[in-house]
């Protein structure tokens, strides 16, 4: 046995709640716990080292097989705490079967706690496996610089950031606290432009942002009550920047250790008008004349949150406009939707030959049926051909509206993005082709 082990926590329903200053009705808190709970399944890839998994109850015993048979590893322990709030870190700690077989499972090793991103709870995760006398540190920030990732995921940071930073330009816009304000600041800004957008401090996968256009301004008031985000202010709105064209939204995930930043990893995402729908890693996904840009954007983002006292993942998205200028929407004080396929293709990929990896998280599915039934012969064909592919979710599959997690690496943007492409077609289909 090892004499180290990752304790894997993919804790995204309480990173993405914490930052709400009062608790959410429980329609939309539940909203939030679903959601986490699907993306949950990708911190499967997060790590290859000897590593006890923490999952919410429900994970796919199949998918949970094949992936790993996939990889070519072992599948690794689960623990699955008692569902009492929906919170994993909660549900963990207050489940006292789940915390005797975790004591067990770590037995002496050295431990390194990998979360989806730092709240309290994972704190108190880490002093208690310390109480127990393990030597155990966390890939993120000490609880004294907590204060790092609450500041930087809130896009004030940016605006910060933008005057010391360089390269880290930020769209004009106004701030404001006050309903009259926000109302009076969308009508200066569309009468400049022809859209705008508003932000609020925090979001994630779209929710947190609303595009305006100018000729029917009342879709804002529309959407405000189902978008708990920006009912919190302040709220910046800003002159919506058109996109270059063919371009997508780059994006660089940064790795922050004690020693300094790792070097950065270029993506590419996939927006549509604000929701984020795929991601390409890898620097031939990025196009020439932004990669050196984005670069060194990452790494100047990178030693800024190192003097803060950040530890961890984060990334910052970006988009570009039509003169080609790159400016910074974001700071995600996280791990990112990136952070698999980053994995994966560090597992499956040739550096030397620049390979690349294309990941969608909302796919599609039509054809009735599980992932035994679905989705596992489609992704039998492509491993019996050697295609390096996964599904790296499925619990989508039982939504009423279904939808598949998948990821492929390939030496080419275009031979990762067939793959998927060609994914989404079958299982788009009424009757799925085996």
């Amino acid at each position: 046995m090892s004499d180290s082990v990752d304790l894997i926590v993919p804790n995204n329903a309480e990173f993405n709640l914490r930052n709400f200053p009062a608790r959410l009705p429980p329609e939309a808190e539940r909203s939030f716990i679903v959601n986490g709970d699907m993306l949950a399944d990708q911190a499967v890839f997060w790590s290859v080292a000897p590593r006890i998994l923490i999952l919410p109850a429900g994970f796919d015993t199949d998918w949970f097989a094949d992936v790993h048979t996939a990889l070519g590893v072992p599948q690794p322990p689960v623990i699955d705490p008692q569902r009492r709030t929906g919170r994993l870190i909660s549900d963990l700690l207050a489940d006292a079967s789940a915390m005797t077989r975790l004591r067990a499972l770590i037995g002496e090793r050295r431990t390194r706690i990998l979360c989806f991103g730092v709240t309290p709870g994972v704190y108190q995760l880490l002093a208690t496996v310390q109480g127990w006398g393990v030597d155990a540190e966390l890939d993120g920030p000490a609880k004294s610089d907590y204060w790092s990732s609450v500041y930087l995921d809130n896009k004030l940071s940016c605006l910060d950031l933008a005057g010391g930073v360089p390269g880290f330009r930020v769209p004009g816009g106004i701030t404001v606290t006050t309903p009259e304000e926000l109302e009076g600041a969308l009508r200066v800004v569309l009468a400049q432009s022809p859209r705008a957008i508003v932000k609020s401090m925090h979001g994630i996968s779209g929710d947190g942002s609303i595009v305006v256009p100018r000729d029917d301004p009342d879709t804002f008031w529309a959407n405000l009550f189902h978008d708990h985000f920006l009912r919190t202010f302040p709220v910046f709105v800003q002159r919506y920047i058109e996109h270059a064209e063919g371009v997508g939204c780059p994006a660089v995930d940064i790795w922050i250790t004690e020693a300094g930043v790792e070097p950065p990893v270029l993506s590419v995402m996939t927006v549509e008008v604000k929701r984020y729908l795929s991601v390409a890693v890898g620097e031939a996904c990025v196009p020439e004349d932004l990669r050196d840009r984005l670069r060194a954007l990452g790494y100047a983002i990178g030693a800024a949150a190192h003097a803060l006292g950040y530890r961890g993942w984060l990334c910052a998205d970006c988009l570009v406009d039509r003169d080609r200028e790159l400016y910074v929407t974001e700071i995600n004080a996280r791990r990112s939707g990136a952070m698999h396929p980053i994995a994966l293709l560090a597992q499956w990929g040739d550096s030397r030959a620049g390979s690349v990896a294309h990941s969608h998280d909302s796919i599609p599915v039509r054809a009735a049926g599980g992932y035994r039934d679905r989705i596992r012969p489609l992704f039998e064909r492509l491993w019996a051909q050697g295609i390096r592919a996964v599904p790296t979710a499925v619990r989508g599959l039982s939504r009423p509206a279904p939808i598949l997690a998948a990821t492929a690496v390939a030496d080419t943007p275009a031979a990762a993005r067939a793959i998927i492409a060609d994914l989404e077609a079958r299982v788009g289909e009424e009757q799925l082709i085996r």
